[in-house]
């Protein structure tokens, strides 16, 4: 497996790793070569489903074009450690992440002659558009839909990115460079089987439900202050609202929001922190203790700016760890995922910008304990019937299956 980001401590996210442990479970050896872009962690590390081996070269989380200018480095890197590993393993099945490690996957695949598994969490060109420009936007894309050709098993994310690679495979670097909301909704609506044994499947941010535990859920106490919760990602583009959040929550009474994650953003939290009594930044958090922090909040804080169209169309890291904990989730209207957690009844929507909404969700949910458990209770069981890793794990089996009798058939 190749990626490009760690999560803070060097370790892989937890999308990544759940795939990673479910390729452990099925048999395979996995190996993840990574970037490591502070350059602080070991080469090596060990896990409980493989080893992680670090590119040590630092690297700015935020600027493009340094991180453009460095990426060969990766790269080459990676397809030598590969080549390593084939005279010790003829029989490899490479793993590549998202579109900025797909070129090396490609160009490996090819002089190896070993099948390729592209991973694609996002639309790549979509969300690097606002930091760059549109030609450079529509280019990643014209590039995405040439290379699908060479990968012999590809896995998306969320509904959005599924349909738009299937009309690239459809129609290559003509099709749309993103699907559209309706596209996405058909997605989201089709059946479990749909995706198996197919060389296109789907495979969300969606949790293992074990590490979300129903006695704790059950148990869980409620403290005096209502407590709203976002780990993540804090970056400035595209935004996740925190900052306007902290603003608004600063000023209400019996509210605490709660933020943890790495990023730009983080010299200006902890201003904002020195002065609001009722806004904590607690850090980078680590993975395994995302869970029980999400069990114990009020409920959980998904605002994205619907002007980016990943954003807009996204299924979100947040709303499936809040729906495995039996929380309620604050969203936006605007967002495919907005519409998602009001027809469902599993949280409560604010036009995005309009802050004194954002105050009367949050009021809403506080003076109605009994409605905001219940739209919890709904939230957990929706992971429980559909939205949970062990659908996930059935599809990922059968997409390496697909994988393996195409590639032995010349397919």
């Amino acid at each position: 497996m190749v990626r490009t980001r760690l999560t803070t401590g060097g370790i892989a996210e937890p999308v990544v790793a759940d795939t990673a442990k479910s390729l452990a479970k099925l048999g395979h050896r996995v190996i993840l070569l990574a970037w490591d872009r502070t350059g602080k962690f070991e080469t090596t590390t060990t896990t409980e489903w493989g080893t992680i081996w670090r590119y040590q070269e630092k690297c700015a989380l935020n600027d493009p074009f340094v991180f453009a200018r460095k990426l060969p480095g990766f790269l080459w890197w990676s397809t030598w450690q590969i080549l390593a590993f084939h005279k010790l393993e003829r029989d490899l099945i490479l793993h590549y992440h998202d579109l900025d490690t797909l070129p090396g996957g490609v160009f490996t695949s090819k002089i190896l002659e070993r099948p390729l598994v592209y991973d694609c969490h996002e639309n790549y060109p979509g969300l690097v558009k606002g930091v760059v420009s549109n030609t450079i936007a529509n280019g990643l894309h014209m590039l995405e839909s040439m290379l699908l050709k060479s990968c012999k098993g590809i896995i998306s994310a969320g509904p959005a990115n599924y349909a738009r690679i299937k009309n690239m495979l459809e129609s290559g670097i003509k099709a749309p460079f993103a699907a559209t909301e309706e596209e996405a909704t058909a997605v989201m609506n089709m059946a479990h089987r749909d995706f198996m044994n197919s060389r296109l499947t789907r495979i969300g941010n969606v949790k293992r439900l074990e590490t979300y535990p129903l006695k704790k859920i059950e148990n869980r106490k409620r403290e005096e202050n209502f407590r709203i919760l976002y780990i993540g990602v804090l970056e400035k583009h595209p935004s996740r609202g925190i900052i306007e959040t902290a603003l608004t929550v600063s000023k209400m009474k019996g509210v605490q929001f709660d933020i943890g994650g790495f990023g730009t953003l983080v010299p200006k939290l902890k201003r904002i922190e020195g002065k609001m009594n009722n806004v904590n930044y607690m850090g980078s958090i680590h993975p395994d203790n995302v869970p029980l922090q999400t069990i114990e909040c009020d409920a959980v804080l998904m605002a994205l700016d619907p002007a980016n169209i990943n954003n807009r169309l996204s299924a979100p890291n947040k709303l499936f760890e809040a729906m495995a904990a039996g929380v309620p989730i604050i969203t936006c209207k605007e967002l495919l995922m907005g519409q998602f957690v009001e027809r469902e009844g599993i949280g409560v929507t604010f036009e995005w910008g309009q802050w004194d909404r954002l105050k009367a969700a949050i009021m809403k949910m506080m003076f109605d304990p009994q409605k905001c458990a219940e739209m919890g209770k709904r939230a957990r069981k929706l992971a429980e019937k559909t939205h949970n890793w062990e659908h996930c794990e059935e599809r990922l089996e059968s997409l390496y299956q697909f994988v393996k009798k195409t590639n032995l058939e010349g397919v």
